[in-house]
């Protein structure tokens, strides 16, 4: 039985370079494929006493959410989650290591930007310059 792959290597997360092209394109995957809800904890697991056709729905679901996941990682990556449960943990954990989210963080790329303007560079000779 062959196997789909959601993502060309293009596409995969590699390192903090490649997060919001990655997650862009994940989010919209994981839309079309009906799972986001999954992903976003808007879907629980049934409990033990519903009907197996909803539990055998939810698990068709999580391993559809999980698999879109994995191949949308660079295999490197596979260790740091490797060890979650539930597709809305691995999304998480994913997002949580390359979202910029610290004001540290976001104040001290603010304060590089505003660098290059007061020297006189303009901000696409800035980000040309930038590691791909």
């Amino acid at each position: 039985m062959a196997s789909t792959s959601y993502f060309i290597p293009d596409d995969t997360l590699n390192d903090k370079f490649d997060y919001h092209a990655w997650k862009m394109s994940l989010d919209l995957t994981l839309e079309e494929q009906d799972v986001m809800d999954h992903v976003e904890g808007n879907i629980i697991e049934p409990p033990s006493n519903e009907l197996n056709t909803s539990k055998t729905k939810y698990k068709k679901g999580e391993v559809k959410a999980k698999k879109i996941i994995r191949d949308s990682i660079n295999k490197h990556l596979v260790a740091y989650f490797s060890d979650l449960n539930t597709s809305k943990e691995m999304y998480d954990r994913l997002v949580g290591m390359f979202k910029v989210s610290n004001a540290n963080q976001v104040l001290f790329l603010k304060k590089q930007v505003e660098g290059h303007k007061e020297r006189g560079e303009d901000i696409q000779s800035y980000f040309m310059r930038l590691p791909r």
